[in-house]
C-alpha cells in the first residue's frame, strides 16, 4: 500500500516540476505581466501615490501643502526631490519596520 501511494507523490511532483519549468520558459500570462518584485507603476497609479501623499502632508501641515502643490506646478523635478527627501525623514526611503517594531537609530 506505501508504494502505490509513493509512487503517485513523486508522479505528481514531477509533473509539477515541468509544469514550472514551462512556465518560466515561456511568455508570462498577461495577469502576471504587471506583478514583481520592482513593478513598474503605471501614470495613474503614480499620480494617485503622489495625490494621497499630499493630502497626508495637508493634514499635519497646510503650509507645506501649499508649498509643495505650487512647486509641483512650477518645477516638477523640485518637487521630485523634495517628495524623495520628505520620504527620506520619513524612514520611507531606509526600510524602516512600521509600527511598534520599529529599529531604532543606530546613532543612538
Amino acid at each position: 500500500m506505501k508504494s502505490p501511494m509513493l509512487l503517485v507523490c513523486a508522479m505528481m511532483a514531477a509533473m509539477n516540476v515541468s509544469v514550472w519549468a514551462a512556465e518560466e520558459g515561456g511568455a508570462k500570462a498577461p495577469a502576471e505581466a504587471g506583478k514583481g518584485r520592482h513593478a513598474q507603476m503605471t501614470p495613474e497609479q503614480r499620480e494617485a501615490m503622489i495625490t494621497k501623499r499630499l493630502e497626508g502632508i495637508k493634514a499635519k501641515d497646510e503650509a507645506q501643502y501649499k508649498e509643495l502643490v505650487a512647486l509641483k506646478e512650477k518645477d516638477p523635478e523640485a518637487f521630485k526631490a523634495k517628495m524623495h527627501e520628505l520620504a527620506k525623514e520619513q524612514g520611507k526611503g531606509r526600510g524602516e519596520a512600521k509600527g511598534k517594531g520599529k529599529r531604532k537609530n543606530k546613532a543612538e
